[in-house]
């Protein structure tokens, strides 16, 4: 049985926008269909299928039962495409034979038993077909349950599946929901939660950022659009307990998730070039630094031990998140997240002629160009840290978070023992250059955010706390300088 393409966007709402929506008539006329679906996905015990990267359910509506295997696409160098193979069956026990070579193969290499229910998916769903520039895109309003035994997840999301025309009328549909409802984008498949709830992943804390799959016999324009969506992954298992909880952990994994980003789009800068390109960095930096001003109080509130001081420290972080929560939640930030979607999903970058080969090029070769070219920078900028200024010291721990997160990004393209012992030495070293430098910078910007709050003695209660002599700072910063030039290069 050949596989057909999904090609879907997933928007997720509160129930009051899920309800707005649904009530337009824009979308939502009286030719919409409703009508219960109630899905039951299957693994072995040991969960064979998912780390094979597919999902097997079995769907019930009314008396129709519709198998369908899927090929998640969090190893894909797209979010929204994913293959999958359908077909109708007799009853709701699955039928293997002949469904896709992929699945049978994952079972059969199985070594712990035989596939079984494992979560079951229950909505309502209300669809419509709509047409948007001679596309025929099919709109679906999910709301309901996931049930893995006693554990249950709510679902209230609507999904844009392209049936026929141009992906980018999936983004234009998007842009026209962002106006009139708020949303955030759905960046895990229903799947993905159930297995989540099934095997206790569910997120209640902030989520630190998963490995990137990259292959050595991957183009470099695949790689870099599997390194963004990477990233927007990291971002959103976060963006949600930002605004909820308010705590200061998920708030840094998210600011962490978007300097991944903007490192990302620098690093493949060859590939980018653009007026797109530069006009989605701009908006990224405009959300960054709001989740930068939250986050620099933060750091304040960890080092100082005066009671009036904090006051107005956690008086200010009131403020700034209350700026921050109002950002995430505007127009502007859901046309972003939209926009960045489209253009490393099917953007003109994809299609540029200029850098066609360098795009095509092995990813390998790019990456061991991009970290030679890095730690060339930083040892040419970091030979005297102590005796340069703070402008300079500055573009060197930027050297620094671009050259760690390329060695994150491009880890797996070294599988080899010796090559992953290097690398653990090589994050090792980077990580206390990093953390002496952002120390460093941490002071600096902590005597500005002092005094611009009015707290007196500001320099004197930094000093108070013992932690950062910066003339130590500049020495572990030197030394771990020094050990990562010195060590074997793990890329080679």
């Amino acid at each position: 049985m050949s596989a057909s393409i999904e090609t879907e966007l997933k928007l997720q709402l509160d129930p009051t926008a899920f309800n707005t929506l649904l009530a337009d008539p824009k979308y939502f006329s009286e030719a919409a269909v409703t009508r219960d679906q109630v899905s039951t996905y299957f693994d072995t015990p040991l969960y064979a299928l998912r780390r094979a990267g597919l999902s097997l359910r079995i769907r019930r509506i009314g008396d129709r039962r519709i198998q369908t295997v899927k090929a998640e696409s969090a190893a894909t160098a797209s979010l929204f495409a994913r293959a999958e193979w359908e077909r109708d069956v007799a009853s709701d026990a699955p039928e293997i034979d002949g469904m896709t070579e992929k699945l049978s193969h994952a079972l059969a290499e199985s070594r712990d038993g035989g596939i079984a229910p494992i979560f079951v998916i229950s909505v309502t769903r209300t669809g419509i077909v709509l047409k948007k520039n001679g596309s025929r895109i099919e709109m679906v309003a999910d709301r309901g349950v996931i049930t893995a035994g006693d554990h249950t997840v709510a679902i209230c999301e609507i999904e844009l599946e392209l049936l026929d025309g141009d992906p980018a009328d999936l983004f234009v549909v998007a842009r026209e929901i962002a106006v009139r409802v708020p949303f955030r984008l759905g960046l895990r498949s229903k799947s993905e939660r159930g297995y989540g709830l099934v095997m206790g992943e569910m997120p209640v804390s902030a989520v630190k950022a998963e490995a990137v799959r990259l292959t050595s016999d991957m183009p470099a324009g695949e790689a870099f659009a599997v390194v963004v969506n990477a990233c927007l992954r990291h971002f959103r298992a976060n963006e949600d307990m930002v605004l909820v909880t308010q705590a200061p952990e998920p708030l840094h994994q998210a600011r962490v998730a978007l300097r991944r980003l903007r490192s990302a789009l620098s690093i493949f800068r060859p590939l980018i070039k653009g007026v797109d390109a530069d006009r989605l960095k701009a908006e990224l930096q405009w959300i960054s630094s709001l989740f930068g001003e939250v986050r620099n109080v933060d750091v304040m509130i960890g080092l100082i031990d005066d009671e009036q001081a904090l006051r107005k420290l956690r008086r200010a972080r009131r403020q700034r998140h209350a700026r921050l929560s109002k950002a995430l939640s505007s127009r502007r930030m859901r046309i972003l997240t939209v926009d960045l979607a489209e253009w490393i999903s099917v953007g003109a970058w994809w299609d540029d002629d200029a850098v066609a080969e360098l795009r095509a090029s092995s990813i390998s070769v790019f990456a061991g160009q991009v970290l030679d070219r890095l730690r060339r920078r930083i040892k040419r900028g970091g030979r005297h840290l102590e005796d340069i200024d703070e402008d300079a010291r500055h573009e060197v721990r930027i050297l620094a978070k671009k050259l760690r997160y390329s060695g994150e990004f491009f880890a797996g393209l070294y599988p080899a023992a010796k090559a992953r012992r290097r690398h653990d030495h090589f994050l090792a070293a980077i990580n206390k250059l990093q953390s002496a430098l952002g120390d460093l910078n941490d002071l600096a910007i902590g005597r500005a955010l002092l005094a611009d709050l009015g707290v007196a003695e500001g320099e004197a209660l930094l000093a108070a706390t013992g932690k950062h002599k910066p003339g130590r700072l500049l020495a572990k910063a030197q030394n771990s300088l020094d050990d990562l030039i010195e060590m074997k290069r793990f890329w080679r």
